[in-house]
């Protein structure tokens, strides 16, 4: 594993906080955002896609700064940003992928999201997940950081992000399923573990690896999938496994050689009060 210094520069959030007290996944604005920016552009084209042009119909002002925030905590928004350029990346390649993207991504970079959803996608397929049952895991994990109205709807809106996936089904009573991960994410996931400093079939046993419905076998057969159509690069002989990421190098080379974290830039300008 890498030093927190290192997976900051790399697009990883490692300070406790999260989205998550305030919105959820935000599956849908940020398919609608990346429908309105293209891969190549810029963090500011993505300010004024979402400022200015009110790419998300937001309907005032600060609705929209506030917005722009929050997507930004959760998937960077920045092409200088590896996370970011990875989630890019796959997102314009498998587009059955895009809402484990989404929470792959925002796990890198939300903590609570990070800490709560091994636990819930842990359950037994058909268990009930109740908002209850999430709030008691938030209060064992972190005993009495949260006020209960806090707390109530933390576990509500995890719940929500992990419907919006796919992971959990139903309006108002959540029950556990099966979720059968897509190729993009599968590969996603690796280079996540692959960024955080993982190799070999380590890779396979990481936390972002985990968060996919699947075992280490069928991560393999779905992972020689993404290196067929090569947006990834795995060779495996026997039990030896060696993966790479050709295409997303440079932008990981830059963010390790850089003073600063990937992020800094982009969160000035959007936490800056619009």
């Amino acid at each position: 594993m890498r030093d927190q210094a290192t997976l900051k520069r790399l697009g990883f959030m490692t300070r406790q906080g999260s989205t998550h007290t305030a919105r959820t996944l935000m599956l849908s604005e940020v398919c609608t955002l990346f429908d309105h920016v293209p891969a190549e552009a810029d963090k500011d084209a993505y300010l004024a896609a979402i400022r200015d042009a009110n790419c998300l119909a937001k309907r005032s002002g600060r609705s929209r700064q506030l917005t722009a925030s929050h997507l930004a905590d959760l998937y960077g928004l920045d092409p200088a940003n590896p996370i970011h350029a990875g989630l890019r990346y796959f997102w314009s390649r498998d587009e059955a992928a895009r809402p484990e993207l989404a929470l792959l991504a925002a796990a890198a970079r939300d903590s609570l999201l990070r800490d709560l959803a091994p636990a819930i996608l842990a359950k037994p397929l058909g268990t009930s997940i109740t908002r209850e049952s999430v709030e008691s895991a938030i209060e064992q994990r972190w005993p009495g950081r949260f006020s209960d109205v806090t707390r109530e709807s933390i576990a509500q809106r995890v719940n929500s992000s992990l419907v919006q996936v796919g992971y959990l089904l139903g309006p108002i009573k959540k029950v556990r399923v099966h979720l059968e991960p897509a190729t993009g994410a599968v590969a996603y996931a690796l280079y996540l573990a692959w960024l955080q400093g993982g190799r070999g079939e380590l890779l396979l046993q990481s936390p972002c690896c985990k968060l996919l419905d699947a075992s280490q076998d069928r991560l393999l057969e779905l992972a020689a999938q993404a290196s067929a159509k090569g947006w990834m690069v795995m060779r495996r002989i026997d039990n030896v496994i060696d993966i790479d990421f050709p295409a997303l190098a440079q932008v990981v080379t830059q963010a390790l050689n850089t003073s600063e974290p990937a992020t800094a830039a982009q969160q000035e300008i959007f936490h800056e009060q619009g």
